[in-house]
């Protein structure tokens, strides 16, 4: 698959979240822009930190219009207890078997897990941002929340 890019439609797809509801991208779409955030691995140091961070910028990214939905190839199970275990309300989506991921080029298809990513999904359904991390590479949220300041 080609590499999206800025401005490119946001492939569509449908994951469970951590309490096992069917959340579908394109639910958000003409309703709310979307964060959607790719993190390797629930309970590993820098996506605890990456996620925390999230929750910190929560009411902020709220009031920017803002749906967070993070993803990984995790259990719908593991999605729960680190939800729990972090206080987390956003969805973590479950993408165990790889089906949404490789879409966003956010899989080490060689490894079978996600690689840290950020997008800004806008109301159109159209990438507004894309940042592709390395693993241990905490991601700047910050950039993401400039770029929803300038899509209010």
């Amino acid at each position: 698959m080609a590499e999206l890019k800025v401005g490119d439609n946001a492939p569509d797809f449908e994951l469970e979240d951590q309490n096992g509801k069917k959340i579908r991208l394109s639910q958000y779409k003409d309703k709310k822009n979307v964060i959607l955030a790719f993190f390797p691995f629930a309970f590993s140091p820098v996506c605890t930190n990456e996620l925390g961070e999230l929750k910190e910028k929560e009411d902020i990214i709220k009031k920017l219009d803002t749906q967070i939905l993070a993803a990984s190839v995790d259990s719908t199970w593991t999605q729960k207890a680190f939800a729990k275990e972090l206080g987390l309300k956003f969805p973590l989506l479950s993408d165990f078997g790889g089906k949404a991921t490789p879409l966003y080029g956010a899989l080490y298809e060689d490894k079978g897990f996600a690689k840290r990513a950020v997008f800004v999904v806008d109301k159109r359904g159209k990438i507004a941002y894309r940042r592709l991390y390395e693993p241990a590479t905490q991601p700047d949220i910050n950039e993401a929340i400039e770029v929803l300041k300038k899509l209010k």
